[in-house]
């Protein structure tokens, strides 16, 4: 290994300087400050404040720290900085809660889409992550490259999540707060595993196995990295796998409501099909002739006879199976034809159809 490659890996070693105390007084800062800025961008439902908030956050450095110590066998670091980065994961989270407490944000609030989007982690996650790690590891060593680091930042989320878990927990949603606390754990296991791999290839291996207790130490290290990715990774494949069924259903129960509805106008607004909790939500817009403003009864009176001859509740059993329990949101609304040749009012055609002529 040459002796400037001795020098960067000094560096990404002992990114703190010789002021320890300031360095992490000032991660401590910068940290709180991402914290803000996230929640505030989650809450207002504002990606690109959320983007600001990745390039604030400090914590890029001490987990490609973490996989720095790992590759020359420094556990005792590796796991000092492990359990600094945690122990910073779970302030962030109380610094979310508690704006949104002092915030007073109403318990009815909708979550914001920014907020959910970090509660359904699946197995792509990982694979971001892992390609931020080595972008991440790659700039550390290649100096020339430091231009891509923002982009590297961007790409891997690691402060969102933390924010996002703390709202979530506010609003009482345990599982969802677990479930982005899963996505930050993804991105902490991947970019350790992926950068190490980088350093690996680009920095001191003639270094590594030199020495056998290095190597040894080394192994360990990767060893109890690889199993904290498995037990995520089982987690993550699982959350895909039940998306991929929830999204296959919800196409087929879309499918089968225009099927039961016939020729009665009806658009479908919104599936959602729930796979743990075996419940669906379906919201749709039902047209109703142009008469029907002028007729006094309930609702059920304007639907056609067809549709109330052949209940709903069939036609999602056969999607769904007898173990579900659906939830339908249906509002009405007039439609009519107009002909502008002729003073002809006729009834309207489905939406789909207006959209494909």
């Amino acid at each position: 290994m040459s002796i400037s490659q001795f020098s960067t890996t000094k560096e990404i070693l002992r990114f703190e300087g010789a002021d320890k105390a300031a360095y992490w007084r000032k991660f401590a800062l910068l940290l709180s400050l991402a914290v803000i800025i996230a929640t505030m961008g989650l809450l207002r439902n504002s990606g690109a404040v959320v983007i600001a908030a990745m390039l604030v956050a400090p914590l890029m450095t001490p987990i490609l720290g973490i996989a720095s110590s790992i590759v020359m066998g420094w556990v005792g670091r590796a796991l000092v900085l492990m359990l600094t980065v945690w122990i910073a994961a779970g302030c962030s989270i109380v610094i979310s809660w508690l704006i949104v407490w002092i915030a007073d944000a109403p318990s009815t609030l909708l979550l914001p889409d920014e907020v959910l989007s970090r509660s359904n982690p699946g197995a792509e996650d990982m694979v971001v992550a892992l390609a931020a790690g080595i972008a991440g590891a790659y700039v550390q060593i290649r100096k020339s490259e430091i231009s891509l680091l923002p982009g590297a930042a961007i790409g891997v989320s690691l402060v969102p999540p933390l924010a996002a878990a703390g709202i979530l927990l506010y609003f009482g949603e345990q599982e969802a707060a677990y479930e982005a606390t899963l996505l930050f754990a993804t991105n902490f296991g991947a970019i350790i595993f992926s950068a190490s791999l980088v350093y690996i290839i680009l920095g001191p291996r003639e270094r590594l196995f030199r020495k056998a207790h290095r190597g040894v130490k080394f192994t360990l290290g990767m060893t109890v990295t690889l199993a904290f990715l498995s037990v995520v990774l089982v987690q993550l494949l699982a959350a895909t796998y039940l998306r991929y069924i929830e999204t296959g259903t919800e196409a087929v129960l879309a499918q089968r409501t225009k099927e039961w509805a016939g020729d009665t106008p009806v658009e479908i607004i919104r599936v959602d099909v729930h796979a743990r909790t075996r419940i669906a939500e379906i919201w749709v817009l039902l047209d109703l002739p142009s008469d029907a403003q002028y007729k006094i009864g309930s609702l059920d009176d304007f639907l056609p006879v067809a549709m109330k001859e052949h209940p709903f509740r069939e036609a999602a059993r056969e999607v769904l199976g007898e173990d579900y329990k659906v939830v339908v949101r249906y509002q009405t609304r007039i439609a009519w034809l107009l002909d502008l040749a002729t003073e002809t009012i006729d009834v309207a055609p489905s939406v789909d159809t207006v959209r494909e002529d």
